[in-house]
């Protein structure tokens, strides 16, 4: 099969621009040709590039894998997020953290965790996001959640399931209090209505912070070794 790429150009001429393009054959055609400076240049970024990516950061003695509605891996990154996560951002202790399944891209495997493995879990450069709401808001959200099929993970806050649905919300050992205002630590893609976790929901407030979640991540791992402590 010949797939064919189209190359767009435009010129002006008294005032007027004129556009025209032509098919290009996405194939080996250009292969025998390729520009010498260009390729010095590849390899030169590759290499630095590998060698960040395989920074060895940690260690996992045993696969951390990650799946809704439980998991080892989402437990300990949900933890991280709600134990480390406001510090690292300059924030006051927040009472509940959330993390969308989807946005733990695959597991972590047994052996030593480098930048690059870092990298494959959270592709995404999303931020770190601290949302102030109403119990009666979040309870809005909560009530969206079936244990068979759970989007989000979350520390913090307890669920009770009857039925696959939610019946009673426990935020930090207590009852959720409609009228008393949560903290919560989440990704500006939840934040944003991202999986429609929180899409529709009233926010008191929200506090953006320009933290990538996969930066914190690394970092985290990074104090974990440096402490003498293995993932898990």
């Amino acid at each position: 099969m010949i797939v064919l790429g189209i190359t767009l150009t435009s010129y002006a001429q008294n005032h007027t621009y004129h556009y025209g393009y032509r098919m290009v054959r996405l194939d080996s055609t250009y292969d025998a040709q390729l520009d010498p400076d260009l390729s010095a240049f590849l390899v030169r970024h590759k290499a630095r590039l590998d060698k960040k990516m395989n920074e060895v950061i940690g260690h996992c003695p045993t696969t951390l894998n990650v799946e809704s509605p439980k998991s080892p891996l989402s437990d300990l990154i949900i933890e991280l997020m709600l134990k480390e996560g406001p510090a690292a951002i300059n924030q006051a202790p927040c009472d509940l953290s959330m993390m969308n399944f989807g946005g733990i891209r695959t597991n972590i495997q047994a052996g030593d965790v480098t930048v690059g493995d870092i990298f494959e879990i959270s592709p995404f450069d999303n931020h770190f996001v601290v949302v102030t709401l109403k119990g009666s808001e979040l309870k809005k959200a909560v009530n969206r959640f079936r244990y068979d099929q759970l989007m989000a993970c979350n520390a913090g806050m307890e669920i009770s399931y009857k039925d696959n649905v939610p019946y009673r919300v426990l935020v930090q050992g207590k009852e959720l209090q409609d009228n008393q205002l949560y903290r919560l630590i989440t990704l500006d893609f939840i934040s944003e209505g991202g999986d429609d976790i929180l899409s529709g929901i009233h926010y008191e407030n929200v506090e953006y912070t320009n933290i990538i979640f996969r930066d914190f991540l690394i970092n985290q791992i990074k104090a974990m070794t440096k402490r003498g402590e293995e993932l898990k």
